[in-house]
């Protein structure tokens, strides 16, 4: 007597290829190849010096840094789902806040927002 086949469990291989290249769409496409483009915007917008304006960029990459060093440690703490959620979240807002800033502090704001967004985002678990 053979027992019936058991059906296969569904196969998400192709979920996880299709959800880390959206990930890396957007989180390479707007927090590592953005922040340039920003720049030009920005200073085209506002009329703030160049090196105002650059100083916001480098803020962006170096506070990126920093959240890319206690990823472990915040994936321990939160978990890989929330801290990937709010990576995005907070990528938004910051890019929201390079188009928006009306003052500098505002555009230093937007660039630690991005920059901690992008950084989490950007890179899959």
């Amino acid at each position: 007597m053979t027992l019936p086949a058991s059906p296969a469990p569904p196969f998400f291989g192709w979920d996880v290829v299709a959800a880390t290249f959206l990930l890396a769409a957007f989180g390479w496409g707007v927090g590592f190849y953005g922040p340039p483009v920003f720049l030009y915007a920005v200073v085209a917008r506002t009329g703030w010096p160049v090196p105002m304006v650059s100083a916001a960029v480098t803020m962006h990459f170096l506070i990126g840094a920093v959240v890319v060093a206690n990823l472990p440690r915040l994936y321990r703490r939160f978990g890989v789902p929330v801290v990937t959620v709010l990576g995005a979240v907070l990528l938004a807002l910051g890019i929201a806040g390079w188009a928006l800033a009306v003052e500098p502090w505002q555009l230093l704001a937007a660039a630690l927002a991005s920059g901690a967004g992008w950084s989490r985002w950007g890179r899959p678990p």
